[in-house]
């Protein structure tokens, strides 16, 4: 009967967290993109529901931050709002919401 419950907790703990381990699993196989065009492309193809993530490598985001405005301009066309970021070895995680 100890078991049972144990298995049954289990899996309920696992299907609490499967969204967030899919994500982190999406995170870990995609590639940061590392073009302004890739992003635009990624975007458009992509961007279909009420909160997305972009992956951009630290190559790709300057100083002044001119690629960043340029991929911004192509989520905000899409009606997308900035939602924060995650800073990542070598990439972050962008976060955007409808």
């Amino acid at each position: 009967m100890k078991k049972k419950a144990l298995l049954l907790l289990v899996l309920t703990i696992l299907s609490c967290n499967s969204k967030k381990s899919e994500q982190m699993i999406n995170h870990e196989t995609i590639k940061p993109i590392t073009t302004i065009e890739s992003a635009k492309t990624y975007i458009r193809s992509n961007f279909k529901s009420n909160e997305e993530t972009l992956l951009i490598s630290d190559e790709l985001n300057d100083p002044i931050g001119m690629n960043m405005a340029i991929i911004l301009n192509e989520i905000i066309a899409l009606g997308y709002d900035v939602n924060g970021f995650e800073q990542k070895e070598g990439y972050r995680i962008y976060k955007y919401k409808k």
